[in-house]
């Protein structure tokens, strides 16, 4: 499993294109282009597939409130729940990418818990399309 490389200063949702864009609190430090799950408390942390509690990754953090690479715990981070995501590079198109065992990660195959995020439309854009299977039976 290799992790796929993103530029934060580059992710961008293409709202354009369909992509669907909702606000949260972040619970953690949030870094744009990392994969995001809602923790117990509502707000979103970085997924992380080594762990089934954080596995379940509902996009891609894509915008802070001021513009930053990095999101502070407490404020709102903008999240791609569906849809293209550019900012990423190396990717395979057609091919399935997974939450990575590396917190906050994408992937090029399945982690600890194996997790389908969304799809590499071209080499540097991710479709947004999260899998719903439970984590736990997986």
């Amino acid at each position: 499993m290799a992790n796929i490389t993103v530029t934060s200063a580059n992710v961008r949702a293409l709202q354009a294109n369909g992509a669907i864009v909702r606000s949260y609190d972040a619970g953690g430090t949030i870094t744009i282009g990392y994969l995001v799950y809602i923790a117990t408390d509502g707000d979103v942390e970085h997924a992380d597939a080594s762990a089934v509690a954080s596995c379940r990754a509902i996009g891609v953090a894509v915008e802070s409130y001021d513009g930053e690479t990095s999101v502070s715990a407490g404020n709102r981070v903008s999240v791609c729940v569906f849809g293209p995501v550019s900012g990423f590079s190396s990717m395979t198109p057609g091919a399935n990418h997974y939450v990575s065992d590396t917190a906050g990660r994408l992937a090029d195959a399945a982690g600890t818990c194996s997790r389908i995020v969304g799809y590499a439309e071209a080499a540097g854009v991710l479709f947004v399309h999260p899998e719903q299977n439970d984590p736990s039976s997986t």
